[in-house]
């Protein structure tokens, strides 16, 4: 009796090949850089979730640093948990609280989700509660060190499968305003993302924005300087120190003429279970063949068809066109990961597809491994 698993065949059209080829958009240079102080910031620290039902931390390695907390937190003159009985019960956990501040910045008083990280030996946070948290720039805080954040409420688990992190809703107060500086010294200051990071994209970025008219009759020569292959320099008139918001968003909208091709990249952690794609990663035709999946990538036009083999085109439509000599473009990586991603193919399917793609020179595009 044959107990091999059955293969799963894969049918995929080509309407994101479509997609990202035959309408792009001008590139524009927020397309491929950012201002500098558009950066997200973090806060963090050390608390207490308690109310577990004996699924926290065994209390021996709890007990001393709980007690720091709230001396801490006594300290700063915030309500804290009963300390007693923490020294026999595992109804308590030791966590990292961490919030996230977007890169537009935020005010004093504003309300933030926060993330819920067990450091301890704990089991599970669900039905727990965090106690009032002090947040810093750092894990630990001392009593010189100002109080960004204050974090408290209900511990909310939104993956099962990690019951030691959770999430907090609209569960941080800011105590301090957050901005960026945006404008330093006359200069703004362009970062390019990561893709596009060149020095053949930064010199291209710093022409754009110098032809612009508007720019070209501020009356500063060349206003854009590109100073390494992720930077560009702009200096901003003075009629223009009053109404920085428009400078920028000029900027921002200057098209950049015929801008060299960035290449694709594929990014893999294998530590962490990662992978990120870019939209323009291409696969040359190829047989995929990994457990219980089994897909074609369709031949480019003028290939011989090969002999038949059992399995199911991705895109047999296709593949006929290809036949009749129609013009085709590879297949986008994307779209193999969309058609995966249906049939419930797991992250590490995809990451030992895409090594096996990489190892036979079909990916048109650099895979990056990261650790």
């Amino acid at each position: 009796m044959n107990t091999q698993p059955s293969k799963l065949f894969i049918t995929i059209t080509l309407f994101h090949v479509l997609t990202f080829s035959t309408f792009a958009a001008p590139l524009r240079v927020e397309n491929v850089a950012r201002i500098k102080g558009q950066e997200t910031t973090t806060i963090r620290g050390m608390g207490i979730v308690s109310g577990l039902p004996g699924t926290g931390d065994e209390p021996k390695s709890y007990t001393p640093a709980a007690q720091a907390i709230m001396r801490q937190l006594s300290r700063s003159g915030m309500f804290t948990m009963d300390v007693k009985g923490i020294n026999s019960t595992k109804n308590n956990a030791l966590v990292e609280v961490v919030v996230t501040i977007p890169s537009t910045g935020a005010r004093s008083g504003e309300i933030l989700d926060c993330t819920i990280l067990s450091i301890g030996n704990a089991k599970s946070l669900a039905g727990g509660v965090l106690s009032s948290t002090i947040l810093g720039t750092s894990l630990q805080q001392d009593e010189n060190s100002p109080v960004l954040g204050q974090a408290q409420g209900r511990v909310t688990i939104e993956d099962t499968a990690t019951p030691t992190v959770g999430r907090v809703v609209n569960g941080c107060r800011l105590h301090s305003d957050f901005t960026n500086p945006y404008i330093k010294d006359g200069l703004v200051m362009l970062v390019l993302k990561r893709e596009y990071a060149r020095p053949n994209m930064a010199l291209k970025v710093a022409e754009a924005i110098n032809a612009e008219a508007e720019f070209a009759a501020s009356g500063i020569v060349d206003p854009a300087q590109a100073i390494n292959s992720t930077t560009v320099a702009v200096r901003m008139p003075v009629s223009k120190y009053n109404d920085p918001v428009d400078f920028l968003a000029k900027i921002l909208d200057v098209e950049i003429m015929n801008p060299p091709v960035a290449v694709p990249k594929v990014t893999i952690n294998e530590r962490l279970g990662t992978i990120i794609i870019d939209v323009n990663v291409e696969v040359k035709p190829s047989l995929i063949n990994h457990k219980n999946i089994v897909a074609e990538i369709p031949p480019a036009p003028g290939d011989e068809e090969a002999a038949p083999r059992q399995f199911v085109d991705i895109d047999t439509d296709l593949k006929f066109r290809q036949m009749s000599g129609e013009s085709a473009e590879n297949m986008k990586l994307k779209a193999l990961q969309s058609s995966l991603d249906a049939v419930k193919a797991t992250t590490q399917d995809m990451i030992d597809i895409v090594k096996t793609l990489h190892q036979q020179g079909a990916i048109v595009g650099e895979v990056i491994f990261v650790d």
